[in-house]
């Protein structure tokens, strides 16, 4: 499997036609990356293989399906270096190569699944070359929300205790105190970005040479963090800049701050985190699915307080507010 990842890396890079890789392929068994770039691409691209080699599901109509969508998780290094036109082509390349490949797995069954996407996301507490993959089978085009009916088993219950910051000496947490609505309507749109509106430009012929001015921007200011977890395990750690941020699984409609894909009983929109000018936090939920506070379910379309520290889930995620 390496190597023949690696030949339709270097095939890419190096444009060479497929009769000419594959005789360098058979006269070096042992090939292997040539830099740090090309062995960056090959561990993204080998992951990715992995995943669909165990998850790809024959029909009986004699084709397969493959997951829609893969989600690469790297360092915040790693984010950094891959950058601009450098993380287009990665995205790029490792599309033609992944679907070359998935169509090679399945052999001679025809692959069902017409297109599928990925995604680069950070996760903080990956370190640098370190990478995590994960899956999902949903469209995430798709403008609906699957409600379903969740048990709460055993081990969803064991995660729940590995988030909630307690001990078994603690008080138990009232539920949360509710705020009363606001007079203003709060908005339905993204909250808006941290980036700083600009001025209209001053031609130089107009502005005296002595008069220029240098424009010092204020830098904007890490509000608090928020942890993102799954399955027991931090998914990532994200500076939050903004007073206040929608959470869900997101669509080109209904876009969000912070994405929670791979779970479909995830509103588009599902909750709204606040943060006012002295401290305080406070909550809302209007997913169509519940998300709880401990043992507190949060009723849709009410504000209610959110103390730092405390576990909310929401679905298969749990997300906590860190100062």
């Amino acid at each position: 499997m390496a190597s023949n990842i690696l030949e339709k890396v270097r095939r890419w890079i190096d444009e060479d036609s497929v009769e000419t890789t594959l005789e360098k392929a058979a006269r070096d068994a042992q090939v292997k990356a040539r830099n740090r770039a090309e062995q960056f691409i090959v561990a993204i691209a080998q992951k990715i293989e992995a995943v669909i080699q165990e998850e790809m599901v024959p029909l009986p109509q004699g084709t397969v399906i493959i997951p829609r969508e893969f989600t690469v998780f790297f360092s915040t290094d790693d984010d950094k270096e891959w950058q601009g036109e450098k993380r287009r082509g990665l995205e790029k390349g490792l599309y033609h190569i992944l679907g070359e490949r998935a169509r090679e797995i399945a052999g001679k069954k025809k692959l069902e699944t017409s297109s599928f996407g990925i995604e680069f996301r950070i996760d903080g507490t990956l370190e640098k070359g370190e990478i995590r993959v994960e899956h999902s089978w949903e469209d995430s085009t798709s403008n609906k929300t699957g409600v379903l009916a969740r048990p709460k088993g055993i081990e969803q219950m064991e995660a729940r205790e590995k988030l909630t910051v307690q001990t078994a000496q603690a008080p138990q947490v009232p539920p949360p105190a509710r705020i009363p609505p606001s007079p203003t309507t709060i908005s339905q749109q993204k909250s808006p970005s941290t980036a700083r509106s600009i001025e209209q430009a001053v031609p130089l012929s107009a502005v005296p040479e002595a008069e220029e001015m240098t424009h010092v921007a204020s830098r904007a200011k890490e509000l608090y963090k928020l942890e993102v977890w799954r399955g027991g395990q931090r998914q990532n750690v994200i500076p939050i800049y903004q007073h206040q941020i929608v959470i869900g699984r997101g669509s080109k409609s209904k876009p969000v701050d912070i994405p929670l894909s791979g779970d479909v009983e995830i509103s588009r929109r599902h909750l709204v985190i606040g943060h006012e000018e002295n401290g305080s936090f406070w909550i809302l939920n209007e997913g169509r699915n519940a998300a709880e506070i401990g043992s507190f379910e949060l009723p849709a379309g009410q504000r209610y307080q959110l103390q730092p520290g405390m576990t909310v889930t929401v679905c298969s995620y749990s997300i906590r507010v860190v100062r």
